[in-house]
């Protein structure tokens, strides 16, 4: 037997005495599911190399995963209901450890789930049960940053590892994330929560006081160990536990979007279709993004300091903001009243203003009069779209892998940009920021999106674009803080010929907070009410 094989014997020998020697002292459950999933971990200790592994020797939990249980309708044991499939407890111990008082509450929020439940609104779920919601979410890891993009309503998570703290105290939706590796577990600390979310569908319930812990245990290439522990005085009678399986989703090349309010308004007629616009399956496929006319760039200058990857492509990671020149109140030079000024960022044309077809012109003047507003989707809190959430004046985090460049809006929204040279989507799934495929050239990364789904504005004032929109945008790193953007737009339902839109993107201090849109959103009503009041 050679060397490498008898460490390999030891340390699996040495694994199962701590194993045993545990269970002895009572560290671990001896009851059988406890038992079968602290031996699972065990096995992975035992078996390091099963594991896929970043260049620096973590694990690498990069993919694309979901849970394996029923945790999203009941933590506890539970029989089927409507809407409700049954499902076994995943908490330790099986029951939740409420406070008298806080299990009377937790039976009138049962109860009342249909309208009480926080998810009845699409309102952002919070930590834990994001995690176990019955939905793909992607991860994507690096040294200092691990985000994780969830199919719904396009929540995302931010968990920093590079040991900052949180810079704020004020609390959040979906808590405030810091992580830290423990061995080839990731353990991440959760503060910062509100008391507006629930656990689950039947109504588990927390406070303010919430504080919860994430493990992260890979047990194989295609599985992760999902432990969550929980404390919160207010509301429980001890610290819990809840533990289940994530299991890698080797089928789905990428997550899509479950826009949960987007979909619930138009179905209730809140949110009212443009047969002009927006994409039906009869709908001609949009002109492919490669065939547009790009306005070029001028090339980067490689003297200028600029930060880089370990593979020698600019670094475009980290905290901006557009530095956007008004251009989601317009783009040409203006100084109307009532709205912010700008100096134009619209650099093709150079003048005479975008080129639309005649029946696009009269519709945008439309859109300026005061009973549309309502009609804009971002009043809705709905995603902004290409380009236009780039400078919605609202932050933006880049987070950059040798495969995938992942941008996080802080109105709560992602786009991923995979850099594999895949194909675009079928022309019949269409999407609120549609199907982006990145290249380098150079130094510039050029991101070709298609696939639109035709229901955005570009603006505020109402600039049009229709399903048969493309978008080649490029990144070129200026310097070590700035980003210069273009972004060329065709879309031959509503412009006579491409157009390009620049702006710089200005690297900035701090990082993303939330922006709970939906959740607070206090000016839809107002503007349903100009709408409504101008119509009688």
């Amino acid at each position: 037997m050679d060397r490498s094989a008898s460490l390999v014997l030891l340390f699996r020998a040495r694994a199962a005495w701590i194993l045993l020697a545990l269970v002895a002292v009572g560290t671990i459950p001896t009851d059988l599911a406890s038992a079968q999933s602290t031996a699972a971990v065990v096995q992975a200790i035992a078996n390091p190399r099963t594991i896929p592994r970043t260049p620096d020797g973590r694990p690498d939990l990069q993919g694309i995963w979901q849970v394996g249980s029923r945790a999203a309708y009941d933590l506890e044991d539970h029989p089927a209901r409507y809407g409700m499939p049954a499902g076994r407890s995943v908490v330790e111990g099986d029951v939740i450890p409420y406070q008298p008082w806080a299990a009377a509450r937790k039976g009138e929020n049962f109860a009342q789930r249909a309208t009480a439940d926080p998810l009845a609104q699409c309102y952002l779920p919070g930590v834990p049960r994001i995690m176990y919601m019955e939905f793909p979410f992607q991860i994507f890891q690096t040294r200092d940053h691990l985000a994780m993009t969830f199919e719904w309503q396009q929540v995302f998570r931010l968990i920093y590892t590079n040991g900052s703290r949180s810079p704020t105290p004020l609390e959040f939706w979906m808590g405030d994330s810091r992580g830290r590796w423990e061995g080839d577990t990731l353990t991440v600390d959760v503060t910062n929560h509100n008391d507006r979310t629930w656990f689950d569908m039947a109504g588990s319930f927390h406070s303010d006081a919430l504080h919860v812990v994430e493990r992260y245990t890979m047990l194989d290439a295609d599985t992760i160990r999902y432990e969550a522990a929980i404390e919160d005085p207010k509301v429980f009678t001890r610290p819990w536990k809840m533990s289940m399986p994530l299991r890698r989703q080797k089928d789905m090349a990428r997550v899509l979007e479950y826009q949960c309010r987007a979909e619930m308004e138009e179905a209730n007629g809140d949110f009212k279709p443009d047969p002009r616009t927006w994409y039906q399956k009869a709908s001609g496929g949009a002109t492919p993004a490669a065939t547009q006319k790009v306005r070029a760039t001028a090339p980067a200058n490689p003297a200028v300091s600029r930060r880089r990857m370990p593979d020698g492509k600019p670094d475009l990671s980290g905290f901006f903001q557009a530095d956007a020149g008004g251009a989601n109140w317009g783009f040409e030079p203006h100084a109307e009243p009532f709205t912010p000024g700008g100096r134009g960022v619209l650099v093709d044309p150079p003048n005479g203003g975008l080129p639309y077809q005649p029946w696009a012109r009269a519709e945008k003047q439309d859109r300026n009069r005061p009973e549309r507003g309502y009609d804009d989707p971002t009043a809705h809190c709905f995603a902004g779209g290409v380009p236009r959430s780039l400078y919605v004046p609202s932050p933006f985090h880049i987070l950059q892998t040798p495969t995938y460049v992942v941008i996080l809006l802080e109105r709560m929204s992602w786009r991923i940009v995979p850099l594999d040279g895949r194909p675009h989507l079928p022309d019949t799934i269409r999407l609120w920021h549609g199907d982006s495929l990145g290249r380098w050239e150079g130094d510039t990364l050029v991101i070709e999106t298609t696939n639109l789904n035709g229901k955005t504005w570009l603006n505020e004032v109402g600039d049009i674009v229709s399903h048969a929109e493309t978008v080649i945008e490029r990144f070129t790193p200026i310097n070590a803080d700035t980003v210069q953007y273009e972004a060329t737009v065709n879309d031959p339902i509503v412009y006579t010929r491409p157009w390009t839109i620049a702006m710089p993107l200005k690297r900035q201090e701090g990082g993303l907070l939330e922006v709970a849109c939906l959740e607070d959103n206090q000016d839809l009503q107002h503007l349903k009410d100009v709408r409504d009041g101008t119509k009688q």
